[in-house]
């Protein structure tokens, strides 16, 4: 009989042997005796000049969607503080109407293009908001 962390385990004697197969820093995985060794993918021998200068450009690419991303939760806050004050019992709305303004003019242009499109359909939303209360924004 064997014993494992204070478990008596039958039968351990007939089950094959397990060994561990190292796949990188932290990780392996076990297999039996009779599997073959489960094989990781190489490691990466090195990387090109052109994959360094394109991940450059991602760099630049991720500040530009960065701003954009902060532009457009700027926007979507507004839009969500314009609703809270119009259903509060004051319901002046002025602060958000103008800075509504001011943030739909502003808005840069995202890199990526499912950020760009969806910072299209938050700057549409918010257009629809100023129009209904008359004021028109290219």
């Amino acid at each position: 009989m064997n014993r494992v962390n204070g478990v008596t385990a039958a039968g351990a004697a007939n089950r094959p042997k397990r060994t561990a197969t190292r796949l990188g820093p932290g990780f392996s995985v076990e297999s039996e005796d009779s599997a073959p060794p489960v094989q990781a993918n190489p490691p990466v021998q090195g990387v090109a000049l052109s994959g360094m200068l394109a991940l450059q450009e991602t760099e630049t690419e991720t500040v530009q969607d960065k701003t954009a991303r902060r532009h457009g939760i700027a926007l979507l806050e507004t839009l969500s503080q314009l609703q809270k004050t119009l259903l509060s019992p004051q319901g002046n709305a002025e602060t958000e109407i103008e800075t509504l303004a001011l943030l739909v003019n502003e808005l840069p242009q995202a890199a990526n293009p499912g950020l760009a499109a969806a910072l299209a359909d938050v700057r549409l939303r918010a257009k629809i908001e100023l129009l209904r209360r008359g004021i028109e924004i290219n």
